[in-house]
Formats: C-alpha cells, structure tokens, sequence
C-alpha cells in the first residue's frame, strides 16, 4: 500500500488509542472517585492520625471528611455546615505496626478494638464557624467574639466543652437574667496573620461588645513558610494550573500514595528518640527555646516575633476603633513560649488584660502533682534530695498503670544509656520499695535514671512486651525529663500515668479539664478590668432597666 494511503490510517489508530487511554483514564478516575465518596458517606467516626513524631503518609480517600477548605486569603477555613465526629485515639497500642496500619485503615467504620474508645463532635454553622447559626444581634445583649486557632476551635472536646462554651456557660451562671452570646470563630491551625485578616473580614461586622483574641501556637511553629508570603504569592499561571489540576486526579494520587508506602516506611520510634535527644543537646530551628533562638530561625516560623506583636497590636487596636473591649488570651502548653512574652507586651503596652493560658495549666499541672504525691504519700517533685551517686544527679521516674493490667511489668526505654540506650522492655521500673521506689506494693513503679547535670532525655513507657521488641506501647507522644539538680542530689519526678498526660488530650492540646480553667480565667478578666467591667456592667443594667440589682457584677 502507498506510504500516502497508510499515513491517513496510521493516524486514526494513534487518534483512536489516545481516545481510548483517555477514556479509560477518566473511567478509572471516575471509579476511584466514586470508591471515595461511598467511604465518605458510611464513615461514622473519623480516626485522627497521631503518632510520635508527627511525620506520616495522609491516606487520600481521607480527604472526604476532612474539615477544612481553601481559602484565597485565610489560606483555609472551616467547610460550612460540617458534622463530624472523631475517635480518640491518642492511647496506648500493641505495637508500632499497629498504629501505622491504623492510619492507612481504608475501612469507613471503627474497628472493634476502638469502640469503646471516647469521641468528641463537631458542627459547623452557615457561616463556618464551630457551633449553632449565630443569633441576631441584640442590644440588651453582651456579645463575645473569640478568636483563636485549635485550642479556641475546642480540639479534643465535644460542643459544650470548648473554652468559649464554657464561658458562656459561665457568665449565664453569675448573670442569669442578663443576654450574653459568645461565639466561637476559632479555626484550626490559625495563626494572628490569619486572625488579623478574620478580624476585619468577619468579625468587627458582628458588632461584638468584647473581642477575645488567642494566637500564637501556630505563629511559632517552625514549618519553613510564611503564612504572610504564601497569601502574596501570585495566582498560577496556564501551566501551573494545568499541574495543579493533574495533581488532583485521585488515581495519580493513590498511585503516588502506595509508591510512598512502599518507598518510605517512616520513622521508628527509636529515630525519633534518637532526634529528640540529639535536638536537646544542639538546639536548632526544630528546639528553638527563647527569643534569641527564634531571631535565628524566623525565616522558618509561620509569624516571626515581630511580626506576631505587630499583629496582635493591630488587631486590638482594629477592635478598639469598633468600640469593642479586647482581653489577649495565650494558649499553649509550652509555657516559657517567647510568644507569650510578647503578647504579654502588647498587652501593657496597650492597658489589655493578657490571661496566660500555658501559665494557668503550667500551674495547675504543679498543683495536682503536689496534691497526688501527698495523696499517695510520696516525696515531692517540688523539692531536691540527698542522691547517692556524687557524680550524677539521680531523677526517678514514678509510673502509675493507670487501670491496667500489668502482666510481666513496666518499663522505660530512651536514648540515654541509663534509659536502656534504645533497648526496650530492658529497664524495668519496680514497686518493691528498693532502687528508689518509696512505698512496695503502693502501685507506683519507680526507677532511678543517673544523668550528668543539666542532661535532657527524651523516653518512653512500655507495659510488659518482650525484650528488644517495641511492644506495649504507651500514648503517642514523647515524654521528657530533665537533671536539674547538682551532682549527688536526688529528684523526683511527678507521677506519671501510663496512657496519659495530665491535663492533655493530645500532644498540643489540653483537655476539656484545661478549656474550663482557661473558660474561668477569661471571665475573670472580663469582670475584673477596668476597659472591660463598665460595658458588662452596662449590658446588665440596660437588660435590668438600670436598677441597682446590676451590682452583682462583682466578681
């Protein structure tokens, strides 16, 4: 046949394979699509994916249920109209491989083996924010806007719980015959870049009488963006539009998906102890500790130091020019944050009252330490002892099993050699009153690490699995220690529970115990300062008809 002749037909074959790879492409597009939503729609509880060191694989058929959206200049937000329930998963576990096939569990229900575990649920108004439709403005009424990231949202807690909740909650107890709405416009993972701009766009226009604003977890986090640069970045072009869209076929994504799982196992636990100890020897920009260390790492933090004062600053004064009262509310649990401080600045130098939620749980963590070691009858953390190693400062651990069976025993594991060097189920704690355990048989396991002054060491708790084998586990998270003590001196560390942290439902978060503490001491700034007290007191005696009765404002 003539080369002429042939051309014509080569091409329609090549027209009719590239049709049909195409539509093949799309059918399996469709079919994975498809998969996906079926998943979504019969999950019932949504698994949050913790394990230590916070670095694993997201599944992508998670991605039907996740809570929040892109936004062009918040950078995200919460999905509108959202019901959600999620399973607390943050316990104790067999083994490693059991976590990890936890997070990559493609089945929509609950395993049986969690059932039992608590939930905590979560629903979105119209308008995207945690909680019912918000109420029309009423002039009788007090009305409190809260912003804030996660600890504001109420991670971990169910609706009435968040600390906004509960502040309602409490202001109807001391004022029952007076209208107060207080709504929550907490967005998960929030910075005071993204506060500054929800502000101005959302909240001054619900005309609040008193704004609380809580930033400054996500601000010092070391994440290697600006939230700053990434909302100036320019809109894509043609050609990165047209990669951003291939990006998000869901059959490429799979694929990519199950290459990683089988390329890039993730970290042990024994890696991330090994980083945690080498972290606290040589802090870098992942241990970074005061302001000094912050000024050397802001290029990588989400809010450099600056930058979060400057928009704290704005903010209250952006309140303040719309005739609203501003309290600053700091929440985190790493209490020495250089955050902190400098919310605390702003806070005198504008004459705003500054609640310090790290402080306030730092402090009530002191208190039940000191009130369980009493209860128990042991020696307390609080004070330094004679040691009997002169060269090493001796910190004992004390464990409680916390409701568990212990079969063979409990155990430490760490780095540090006097930690077992990285060898689990080896370093036995004991309760036979010997070895710096105080009382036999009193249920709290002790054991005597001796470190040179000053060391920290990351660890943790094991119950009764097999020498050398990572088997039971403790929570999801590190626990830490530190010698603070000169040599020859003995401390004791507060007593731990195995398969919890006191005062936290998580490694960032605190419990539904800490957003009450946090709840009470807003109010107390509320009724207590002096731009504050006048316009609650207002509000109270407009509802009364001005009578005498508002004096029970006091605090």
């Amino acid at each position: 046949m003539p080369a002429r002749r042939r051309s014509p037909q080569v091409l329609r074959g090549l027209v009719a394979s590239l049709v049909a790879t195409l539509v093949g492409l799309a059918a399996v597009e469709l079919l994975v699509r498809g998969v996906y939503l079926a998943r979504a729609s019969l999950v019932d509880t949504v698994t949050l994916p913790y394990a230590v060191g916070h670095r694993y694989l997201v599944p992508p058929w998670g991605d039907g249920v996740r809570l929040l959206e892109p936004d062009p200049v918040l950078l995200w937000r919460n999905r509108p109209g959202v019901r959600r329930r999620y399973l607390d998963v943050f316990g104790p576990i067999g083994t490693e491989a059991e976590r990890a096939r936890l997070l990559a569990r493609f089945l929509p229900t609950t395993p049986a083996a969690l059932r039992d575990h608590p939930t905590w649920g979560v629903a979105i108004n119209s308008l995207g924010f945690r909680g019912g439709e918000f109420p029309p403005r009423r002039r009788e009424a007090l009305r409190i806007v809260c912003l804030g990231d996660s600890w504001t949202f109420g991670a971990n807690v169910d609706q009435e719980n968040t600390y906004p909740a509960r502040l309602e909650a409490l202001l109807r107890q001391r004022f029952p015959d007076a209208g107060v709405d207080v709504m929550n416009l907490g967005v998960m993972g929030y910075s005071s870049f993204q506060g500054r701009e929800l502000l101005r766009r959302r909240a001054l226009a619900l005309e609040p009488d008193v704004v609380v604003l809580a930033f400054g977890m996500n601000d010092s986090s070391v994440a290697g963006f600006r939230d700053a640069d990434l909302a100036a970045a320019p809109p894509p072009g043609p050609g990165r539009r047209a990669l951003e869209a291939v990006g998000r076929l869901e059959a490429l994504r799979l694929l990519a998906y199950a290459a990683q799982r089988l390329t890039r196992p993730g970290d042990s636990l024994a890696e991330h102890l090994r980083a945690a100890d080498e972290s606290a020897r040589s802090p870098g920009p992942g241990a970074a500790g005061t302001t000094e260390d912050y000024a050397e790492v802001a290029r990588w933090t989400r809010v450099p130091l600056d930058e979060y004062r400057d928009n704290v600053s704005a903010m209250v004064g952006d309140a303040r020019r719309h005739g609203a009262a501003v309290v600053l509310l700091f929440n985190e649990l790493w209490a020495e944050s250089p955050y902190a401080a400098a919310m605390a600045d702003v806070g005198r130098r504008a004459g705003v009252p500054v609640v310090d939620g790290a402080a306030l749980l730092a402090r009530e963590r002191r208190r039940l330490d000191a009130e369980r070691e009493a209860s128990l009858g042991l020696r307390s953390s609080a004070r330094v002892y004679p040691g009997e190693s002169p060269d090493a400062v001796e910190v004992v651990l004390r464990l409680r099993p916390g409701g568990r069976s212990v079969p063979r025993g409990l155990f430490v594991v760490g780095a540090h050699p006097a930690l077992g060097g990285l060898v689990p189920n080896r370093v036995a704690l004991r309760d036979d009153g010997r070895e710096g355990d105080e009382r036999a048989g009193d249920g709290v396991w002790s054991h005597v690490a001796r470190l040179p002054p000053g060391t920290r060491a990351a660890y943790v708790y094991t119950n009764s699995g097999r020498e050398g084998r990572w088997e039971g586990l403790d929570l999801p998270a590190l626990r830490g220690l530190r010698a603070d003590a000169g040599p020859g001196e003995r401390r004791y560390a507060p007593v731990e529970t195995f398969g919890a942290i006191g005062l936290q439902a998580d490694p960032w978060h605190t419990n539904a115990a800490g957003y009450r503490l946090i709840a009470a001491a807003v109010l107390e700034a509320i009724l207590s300062d002096d731009a504050v007290r006048p316009r609650l007191v207002t509000s109270v005696s407009d509802l009364r008809g001005g009578s005498a009765g508002s004096g029970s404002a006091s605090p």
